[in-house]
């Protein structure tokens, strides 16, 4: 086909001319329009319109609607949108007249009405709501009120999280830098009351925020997670479970600050994977220094009753106070003859150390294929340590300083944060 004679081509060829020059047109007098406005902003503003702003700005008459009063809308409509003066008086008049309360006695007197209830994702009572809080209100708000206008009895519980290792994390560094004092000193009835104290300042300014979105919630049923009701139904939860066999006291191994002295969950625990050697800053050391992690350190076990060693490579050297085994893969031909074997410990001469044999742990392929076992101190460790009918020892006290399971090294040497056994 010849597409320089058809027709369409042809056409087609005219239409591209004509946008490509109607293109060129829309750059110039976009250009243009630019290079105006710009000319116009370099120009001071008139004093005219300055004084005009200003009377405009004076002309708005400020709301003055008694708290809990219903605003007056007789009086004309404003011919600009100011949202402080649309918003203003509402909320309060809804609240007093009690829109949003559930009514239980209601529920009660008639099984077949239908009810609607929601209980508001509690904020964390230790910061400020942000604009993901404003998407997830301004949501659950239009379902509320959609299910309260089709006949439901509908309750939307708000309330507030204690969120209890940031708020006493921030409590306990307001008390120090005040009065340079711990929870400790205070005691724990006392403590809890500065927490106390504290949530009803920031808790306080969240309440503000629920309503300067107009949210719809039953303010009368308001809920913090700390507060006696809800105390005590968490305390009777754990019992009846503890009761049934449901939740037991055991051996575990948890997240532990040495800093609040308080186990941490893996939520609230944020790990680093090092691929090479780092230096990094530790908490409660020289601020100005920094500390290598990282680093695979290679040392010898000697094997009892004979002249030979077996070599365990290790990012944390100093773990090894809590080591209880060596673990080698049974089908490494280097370690086969040493599986069941004791070894010393250099530090800790009558620690019961053996050879085990792990094929989940050990990767015969990296570093010397021997791994030293501490169930106490490392998540990989303590697996292989139940499997495997290990003793557990822990090393670190409440401080992370080396306890008496250290040896000769107790009290020497301190770890700001660690696995620990409890």
């Amino acid at each position: 086909m010849d597409f320089e004679s058809d027709e369409m081509f042809k056409l087609l060829k005219v239409k591209m001319a004509n946008w490509a020059i109607d293109a060129r047109q829309a750059s110039a007098l976009t250009q243009a329009g630019i290079a105006a406005m710009s000319s116009k902003a370099k120009k001071p503003a008139k004093v005219g319109n300055q004084q005009e702003e200003e009377k405009k700005a004076a002309s708005i008459v400020p709301d003055n609607t008694p708290l809990g009063e219903k605003k007056d809308m007789s009086k004309p409509m404003a011919t600009e949108y100011h949202p402080k003066l649309v918003e203003a008086a509402w909320y309060a008049w809804w609240e007093k007249r009690k829109f949003f309360h559930a009514d239980a006695q209601r529920v009660l007197n008639d099984p077949d009405l239908k009810k609607f209830i929601m209980v508001i994702p509690p904020p964390n009572v230790t910061g400020a709501l942000h604009l993901g809080h404003a998407l997830m209100l301004a949501i659950e708000d239009c379902i509320t009120r959609w299910k309260r206008m089709s006949g439901y009895e509908t309750l939307w519980l708000p309330g507030v999280d204690h969120a209890g290792i940031a708020t006493q994390s921030v409590v306990e560094k307001q008390l120090w830098k005040k009065e340079k004092k711990t929870r400790h000193d205070l005691g724990r009835e006392k403590f809890i009351e500065t927490v106390w104290d504290w949530k009803n300042e920031y808790g306080g300014r969240i309440n503000n925020q629920f309503r300067r979105y107009g949210i719809s919630v039953d303010w009368d049923r308001f809920a913090f997670t700390l507060d006696d009701p809800r105390y005590k139904a968490v305390v009777e939860a754990f019992v009846r479970m503890h009761e049934k066999g449901l939740i037991y006291r055991s051996t575990r191994l948890v997240n532990w600050s040495s800093h609040l002295k308080t186990a941490l969950s893996d939520l609230e625990v944020e790990y680093k994977d090092l691929k090479q050697p780092t230096f990094l800053k530790v908490p409660g050391h020289d601020p100005n220094g920094k500390y290598e992690f990282g680093t695979l350190t290679e040392f010898a076990y000697k094997i009892k009753g004979t002249d030979k060693e077996i070599v365990v490579a290790t990012t944390r050297l100093e773990t090894m106070l809590g080591d209880v085994a060596v673990a080698v893969h049974p089908e490494d031909p280097r370690y086969k003859d040493f599986i069941g074997m004791e070894l010393e410990h250099p530090f800790i001469p009558d620690r019961h150390m053996t050879i085990i044999a792990d094929d989940v742990l050990v990767d015969m392929n990296y570093g010397t294929g021997a791994v030293k076992i501490t169930p106490a101190h490392d998540h990989n460790d303590y697996a292989c340590g139940k499997r495997n009918g290990l003793q557990m020892i822990s090393i670190l006290d409440e401080d992370g300083k080396i306890n008496h399971n250290g040896g000769k090294y107790a009290g020497m040497m301190r770890f700001d944060c660690r696995n620990k056994i409890f």
